[in-house]
């Protein structure tokens, strides 16, 4: 039963009272106390049968019968404008053989009209399909056949436009995790090829797809090139805000208005305007939960980094791990989205740093090397591992934390790029000085080091960006050895 605890943790607590008052309603004992284990998320599956008091087959045919009733129960309460729409829209077959033809005239034409207020493309197809067939003796065949043929040519570039807007968010996440320079020129295609797509149709929902790559791209994507017909990014966050606002009933639009916020935090914050970046932040950072899984259409992860540096520059990276506690609570990484995977864990471990729980970040660390390959994502696989190392100095392991930066040299080496991973070997410099020196050599040539770290962290290779290097930080490496 994939996943099955996850969607029990997930139930919001309305719907977690609601299905409970169910069961007791139907005196259905089994599922609620079923239910109410899994709820508790304190015991495993053998725990919970030997508490149920049945054999293995009844428990998962118990377990697969609770996972049925509440897909049940999550489905009959999907109840929107949308969902009613939809429903009305798979109704169409009956209006075209079942219903008087004046009568289905009228309703497909109230449908048309609310379809185009909520601006349902794919749906509005299903209507001019109908009203073609019922007009096929008609003079209003051929118009009908025309917005079909428009909105069915319109719906296929839309789909497109959202292949390509994955696509960029995917590859975006591969090239941070990677910084292969061949994925620079991939993602400026796909920015051209979404461009193309805009300019044959007269299109918001496009608009905003294509606004979405151009900031995220001028974010992260070191390509002044592709940029230069490009809108100031302040101009498109503008654009944004007015398409969302005059299309409000969009359903899309309302869960993209997370993406806006997102894109203005990311852009504020990369100029270093605290106080314009704050709203935006605040707004992401209170659904974080569900911001998250909008990885197809948003590299949403790189909010996490960023925030470790908003709470740094605040001076308040200590609540991170406190905070986690309540802005995350039950959330599960996609294992398979490895570079979201690897920026959530570096977000976890490095909350775990500032909260001096040295063990439990390379609890977080070593459980990523060992979940993923670090094969095509070597920028990753060194900074992950100079992390690790930093949090094995703190705990005086320095056998790992020594092995994990000889693998960090060979990998350099294995790149032939030494001079774009200064940084790197500086930061190895650093921690190999601290494990081997006394503590009153140590403290004043790790100042130095870590000054020649941060002027070359600047490049496109720029890692641990989110550690904060202050005196207290230094002298707290520097003490290690006297512990």
């Amino acid at each position: 039963m994939i996943k099955f605890k996850s969607i029990v943790l997930q139930l919001k607590e309305e719907e977690y009272n609601d299905l409970c008052q169910q069961f007791v309603e139907t005196k259905a004992d089994k599922y609620l106390r079923l239910l109410t284990l899994y709820r508790e998320n304190k015991y495993n599956d053998e725990e919970i049968q030997a508490m149920l008091d049945v054999n293995t087959s009844a428990y998962y045919t118990l377990k697969s019968r609770l996972f049925d009733k509440i897909q049940d129960f999550l489905t009959n309460n999907m109840s929107t404008p949308i969902i009613d729409l939809l429903r009305k829209v798979a109704n169409i077959p009956t209006l075209i053989y079942d219903t008087h033809r004046d009568t289905a005239i009228a309703i497909l034409s109230k449908l048309e009209s609310e379809l185009h207020d909520y601006d349902m493309p794919y749906e509005l197809s299903s209507v001019y399909s109908a009203l073609k067939k019922m007009h096929v003796h008609s003079p209003k065949y051929y118009e009908y056949t025309q917005l079909y043929n428009k909105h069915l040519a319109y719906t296929i570039a839309l789909d497109k436009a959202e292949d390509l807007l994955n696509t960029f968010m995917r590859t975006v996440g591969e090239y941070f995790a990677s910084r292969n320079k061949a994925q620079i020129d991939y993602l400026s295609l796909i920015k051209q090829e979404m461009v193309n797509i805009f300019k044959l149709y007269e299109s918001h929902h496009l608009q905003v797809y294509k606004d979405i790559i151009d900031i995220t791209f001028a974010l992260y994507v070191p390509n002044p090139e592709a940029m230069k017909d490009d809108d100031p990014v302040e101009d498109i966050l503008a654009r944004m805000e007015k398409t969302f606002t005059t299309y409000s009933k969009d359903s899309n639009y309302q869960h993209l208005q997370l993406v806006y916020n997102d894109l203005a935090f990311e852009y504020y914050h990369k100029l270093n305007l605290p106080k314009k970046e704050a709203k935006f932040f605040d707004e992401v950072d209170k659904k974080l939960t569900s911001f998250l899984l909008f990885n197809h259409c948003c590299f949403t992860t790189h909010f996490l980094l960023s925030k470790i540096e908003r709470h740094i520059e605040l001076g308040t990276e200590e609540s991170l791990y406190e905070d986690n506690q309540d802005n995350l609570p039950n959330y599960e990484p996609d294992k398979s989205d490895i570079p979201n995977y690897i920026n959530y864990s570096k977000y976890m471990a490095t909350c775990a740093f500032y909260a001096k729980k040295y063990q439990e970040a390379v609890h977080i660390l070593n459980g990523l090397i060992n979940d993923i390959s670090f094969k095509n994502y070597p920028h990753s696989e060194i900074e992950v591992k100079l992390l690790l190392a930093l949090n094995y100095s703190m705990i005086n392991k320095y056998d790992p934390a020594t092995s994990l930066l000889r693998s960090v040299t060979r990998k350099i080496r294995e790149l032939n790029d030494e001079m774009g991973y200064e940084n790197a070997l500086i930061f190895y410099k650093i921690l190999s000085l601290q494990m081997s020196s006394s503590a009153r050599q140590v403290d004043q040539k790790i100042t130095q080091l870590f000054a020649k770290f941060d002027l070359l962290n600047q490049k496109s290779n720029r890692m641990l960006e989110y550690i904060k290097i202050d005196e207290n930080f230094i002298k707290a490496l520097s003490q290690v050895v006297k512990r």
